[in-house]
């Protein structure tokens, strides 16, 4: 399956929220005790005129993967984040990689971190970290293919429930390896 990665810009905001909402719904929907909570946060965190906002922020870059011109997933890098698990002050973070149910195992998710490996690669930060859910065995699987190591664990908190995860590494400064 040929995937198409383009660097997304704000009229992209309305798709990318709509991924979002999906993506995580279908992963995460079930974990939430109060399905007024989980659609609570949905709307929230994937409001357009959010999603906009954070599309121009300079520090934010998303990309938008594409079968035939179709959304399938996106990625957002947050440049100069800082997790305290990381002893080094060039730090990115991997904030989000998401998937529509359909496109997965199909390459949407190898070519949006091939991408964001391109771009991380090109401003050479020392580390590039992210979170995962801590029971999402097939994302740790993914990023640890793409060459990410367990370095923590923490926990957020969306309404009443708390959710814990794993935060993942990958230092920048040797060769990224790359999923088969």
């Amino acid at each position: 399956m040929s995937i198409a990665v383009i660097k997304a810009n704000v009229t992209y905001a309305a798709v990318i929220a709509s991924i979002g909402k999906k993506s995580f719904r279908d992963a995460f929907g079930n974990l939430f005790n109060s399905k007024e909570e989980l659609f609570e946060y949905l709307e929230h965190t994937y409001d357009p005129v959010k999603l906009a906002k954070s599309l121009r922020k300079d520090s934010n870059v998303y990309f938008l993967a594409l079968k035939h011109g179709a959304p399938a997933g996106f990625a957002k890098v947050k440049l100069h984040s800082l997790n305290e698990h990381i002893e080094s002050i060039a730090q990115m973070e991997l904030q989000k990689i998401y998937v529509l149910p359909e496109y997965q195992g199909k390459g949407a998710g190898a070519a949006l971190m091939e991408e964001v490996k391109r771009f991380v690669h090109d401003i050479h930060p020392d580390h590039l970290w992210l979170d995962t859910y801590i029971s999402n065995e097939r994302a740790i699987r993914f990023y640890e293919k793409n060459g990410f190591e367990k370095i923590g664990k923490d926990f957020f908190t969306i309404g009443t429930q708390t959710f814990y995860y794993y935060i993942m590494g990958m230092p920048v400064a040797i060769p990224i390896r790359t999923a088969c």
